[in-house]
C-alpha cells in the first residue's frame, strides 16, 4: 500500500509548497469516527495516483495546524491546489465521495 505521511507543525510547509493536489486528514486516536472510517480513507489512497500527495494529521500532534485550518470536528480533509486550501470536508465519507472531490480540485473547480 502507498505510504500516508504523518504530518505535524514540522513538516506541513511540504503541503504548503506542493506544486499539485495534496489530501490531509485530520483525526485523533481517541475518536471512535476517524477509527470507524480509517478503511474509506486508506481505500481513497489505493485509487490515487503519485500526483497526488497523502497525509495525516493527529490533532494532538499538532494543536497549532489543528487551530490554523479550523479542524472543528473530526475527522476533516482537507484538500490542497498548490499549497492552497481548497477544499474543506468534515464528517465522515466514503472514498468515492473523496476521489470524486479531488477529480474535482485536480480539473480546477
Amino acid at each position: 500500500m502507498r505510504e500516508i505521511t504523518p504530518y505535524n507543525e514540522d513538516n506541513f510547509r511540504d503541503i504548503e509548497r506542493y506544486e499539485g493536489v495534496s489530501v490531509v486528514r485530520f483525526s485523533a486516536p481517541w475518536c471512535p469516527p476517524c477509527q470507524a472510517s480509517e478503511v474509506f480513507f486508506d481505500a481513497l489512497v489505493r485509487q490515487l495516483g503519485d500526483d497526488v500527495q497523502v497525509g495525516k494529521v493527529n490533532i494532538d500532534h499538532a494543536p497549532v495546524l489543528t487551530t490554523k485550518y479550523e479542524i472543528w470536528g473530526l475527522p476533516t480533509v482537507l484538500i490542497f491546489r498548490e499549497g492552497q486550501l481548497v477544499r474543506r470536508i468534515p464528517g465522515v465519507k466514503h472514498a468515492a465521495f473523496y476521489a470524486s472531490a479531488i477529480e474535482e480540485v485536480k480539473k480546477g473547480q
